[in-house]
């Protein structure tokens, strides 16, 4: 008889255990130069989301944000017409509907379907350009946040 009481909450307290983990997991491992991406529950990106968000943005300074999918991960690219190279791809982790963050704590938010994008403290992504009106001392010293956002 008490045997069919302790069955259910062993199996509850099992299930609780494993969200916790499953929480902890997805956070992003924490280095001297990143921020730790913390959230309450992990967010899946739908497929509908992912069709999206998948493209490429004309940014404020010129330069265009690529994004892609790669299994579950999130890549973004910053590209500049006018160099050869390819600047290297950064994962973005999903925090919230059209929310994604970099280690290094750039903040991208997709709205409009899609359509647009906000980018905040892009100072933190590889390759980032701005024009010479956009700079200031105090952002070539990187104390200031660079917004940047799609056109």
């Amino acid at each position: 008889m008490h045997t069919k009481r302790l069955l259910p909450l062993l199996a509850a307290i099992f299930a609780l255990a494993g969200g916790t983990a499953q929480a902890q997991t997805a956070a992003a491992p924490q280095t001297a130069d990143s921020v730790r991406v913390t959230s309450g529950s992990y967010y899946h990106v739908t497929a509908q989301e992912a069709l999206e968000i998948e493209q490429q943005y004309r940014l404020s300074n010129g330069q265009r944000l690529e994004v892609q999918q790669q299994g579950n991960h999130f890549f973004g690219r910053l590209i500049d017409d006018r160099e050869w190279r390819a600047k290297p791809s950064v994962e973005i982790y999903p925090t919230g509907p059209g929310q994604f963050v970099s280690k290094k704590g750039a903040t991208f938010v997709f709205s409009n379907e899609g359509e647009h994008v906000v980018i905040d403290d892009a100072q933190l992504l590889p390759g980032l350009r701005l024009r010479a009106d956009m700079r200031s001392a105090s952002t070539a010293a990187g104390s200031d946040s660079i917004r940047l956002v799609s056109r």
